[in-house]
């Protein structure tokens, strides 16, 4: 995490790097407030998508805009956002490190292992900061229950359960035209198997799934999954995914051998934590707001702050492609 002194020293120089964001969606446009808001100037978009990066000029009418991917690169900018669909992730990476330019990617970095170890080996070559942008370790809440996880107050941790519904048609009226209504679909919600990859610390031993189209929302991609993770030293998890579920709800279930804690965030404004502590005997229950922007800023701000002083990132390529072997795994069983 970043200390005081570098905070200051970050916050002073922000508006000194250059920045090129490439996806105009509704990520890539959270992207652009958040980086506006931190006090980046000099800023560039692209899309193949016109209309997309027309409406997020009128919004932001400082920006520029490039025509093509390459013609933003060209520009030599300090950090490429990466904002567009997964499948393009893998060779934009690649191409922005070979122009010696760090990378922050939305999560996934891939939707395969292939090529992984090829970018390491060429991002380690460059010198560059390659950060892969899974916004949940940056949620204050699940930040508050890894640090209880940590400092043993429920014990050892045996067992992670991981819930989250949400009705896609409510959520985007638009989703039947979205990549993932075809591709990825309910295994677009890996946030909640990377943070049971996050809790539980240890390497994987056993994946076990079943997933398909059960529900009536009309995607060509699977709308619900049940997902079993064995790992070392006798932790398990058990995660549920499904894009038809009204009302959304999400929430954590983490049972150590001295307690549980619960956290349940079903909207972006508020978080409740549970816990029961063996000594204890009884639950106490914290909750506090939060505004959903929040984990976008921390997690960009740990990036530049990355770049501006020349530090590791937390969530490198061999953290983000952990989710993306568990994936990897379960479709290949089925």
């Amino acid at each position: 995490m970043v200390n005081k002194e570098d905070s200051i020293n970050t916050k002073k120089l922000l508006k000194d790097l250059s920045i090129f964001v490439v996806g105009c969606g509704s990520i890539g446009r959270r992207h652009t407030e958040v980086l506006k808001s931190l006090g980046i100037k000099d800023m560039r978009i692209y899309d193949n998508d016109f209309k997309k990066m027309e409406s997020l000029l009128a919004e932001f009418p400082d920006i520029k805009s490039c025509n093509t991917f390459e013609d933003g690169l060209k520009e030599k900018p300090d950090a490429v956002f990466i904002l567009t669909p997964t499948k393009l992730h893998l060779e934009m990476i690649k191409k922005s490190v070979q122009n010696g330019c760090n990378v922050f990617c939305e999560k996934p970095i891939s939707d395969s292992t292939k090529g992984i170890c090829e970018l390491i080996d060429i991002s380690r070559k460059a010198k560059v900061k390659v950060m892969v942008g899974h916004c949940f370790r940056y949620h204050k809440g699940l930040l508050d229950v890894k640090e209880m996880l940590d400092s043993g107050k429920i014990g050892r941790l045996v067992s992670i359960r991981a819930f989250i519904g949400e009705n896609l048609p409510a959520a985007r009226p638009d989703y039947k035209t979205l990549y993932l209504s075809k591709y990825s679909g309910v295994f677009e919600l890996i946030h909640d198997i990377d943070l049971a990859i996050w809790y539980a610390n240890k390497p994987i031993e056993k994946i076990k799934a079943i997933y398909g189209n059960y529900s009536d929302i009309g995607i060509e991609a699977p709308d619900v999954t049940e997902i079993i993770i064995g790992f070392a030293g006798k932790c398990i998890a058990g995660i549920h995914l499904d894009f038809f579920q009204i009302p959304r709800r999400r929430y954590l279930e983490l049972i150590g051998t001295d307690g549980t804690i619960i956290i349940e965030f079903g909207s972006w404004d508020k978080y409740n934590i549970s816990i029961f502590e063996k000594e204890k005997n009884c639950w106490a229950n914290i909750e506090h707001n939060t505004k959903r922007n929040d984990m976008f800023i921390d997690e960009d701000f740990e990036f530049l702050d990355a770049i501006i002083n020349d530090k590791s990132v937390n969530l490198d390529i061999k953290e983000a492609v952990k989710v993306v072997e568990v994936l990897e795994i379960i479709r290949s069983d089925n």
